[in-house]
């Protein structure tokens, strides 16, 4: 699945952001990637995608390792899900949002209409299958997104953030679609009431380093530890018995 051992990434500027982070992916996992502002979340995912490439380690998807060269068929193999649905939904109704990777690859139109139309009713959204995605509620959009990379049928999903500026119902349905979702999943959020609702392991990154990874039931209520790393309990375990040092 996926692999990264030693990983370093610096930006343009020569400011390094990871710094020798390691780990591993199994097939059908749900890994929460956490940490506070500037830990380096973001950055792993868009490593992991080939937007930065590593200054040293290395990255590897079903044993094809990115790089230059091998972009195209990574990106074949792994999905990502913005935290801005705005910056992936661009096309004038939401069947050509979801309809316009599987063009680019050539897919003929009769294979990409019967897929669409599984996927929407998988996701429950043959209602907006027509309309313009500008006009989609931000829970609409964000679910719109996510079905434009089921599309293609990814080895792995990255998620961005994906219950940001959302409201607590559609939120919750979102972590319920996110729960259906056996694809194997890379979830970097702050929602760490998510995180310990979805996430089978969590992975903190403190300045761009691993700080702890273990089960997201044993990280995510062990409070000193988090405290450590700039982060709280969940809500759900804040002034509660499951707290544990």
């Amino acid at each position: 699945m996926l692999k990264i051992e030693q990983l370093k990434v610096n930006y343009p500027d020569g400011n390094q952001v990871l710094d020798e982070v390691s780990f591993q992916i199994n097939e059908n996992e749900t890994i929460g990637v956490v940490g506070a502002n500037g830990a380096g979340k973001s950055t792993l995912l868009m490593s992991i995608v080939g937007l930065l490439l590593p200054i040293a380690g290395s990255i590897t998807i079903d044993g094809t390792e990115v790089n230059k060269k091998n972009l195209k068929l990574i990106r074949e193999r792994i999905g990502i899900v913005m935290q801005d649905p705005d910056d992936q939904l661009f096309m004038p109704t939401v069947y050509d949002d979801i309809a316009f990777g599987l063009r680019n690859y050539g897919v003929n139109e009769e294979t990409i209409k019967n897929r669409i139309d599984y996927i929407m009713k998988t996701l429950d959204i043959e209602r907006l299958k027509l309309q313009h995605t500008q006009k989609l509620s931000g829970g609409e959009k964000r679910i719109v997104a996510i079905a434009t990379v089921l599309a293609m049928e990814p080895s792995l999903i990255l998620f961005d953030e994906p219950t940001s500026f959302l409201d607590p119902k559609t939120r919750r349905n979102l972590m319920k679609l996110l729960k259906n979702i056996t694809t194997s999943k890379l979830i970097a959020t702050h929602d760490l009431d998510m995180a310990l609702e979805l996430c089978d392991r969590v992975i903190i990154l403190k300045e761009g380093k691993v700080f702890a990874t273990g089960l997201a039931s044993e990280i995510l209520r062990n409070e000193e530890l988090l405290l450590n790393a700039g982060l709280e309990l969940p809500y759900c375990l804040q002034n509660s018995n499951f707290k544990s040092t």
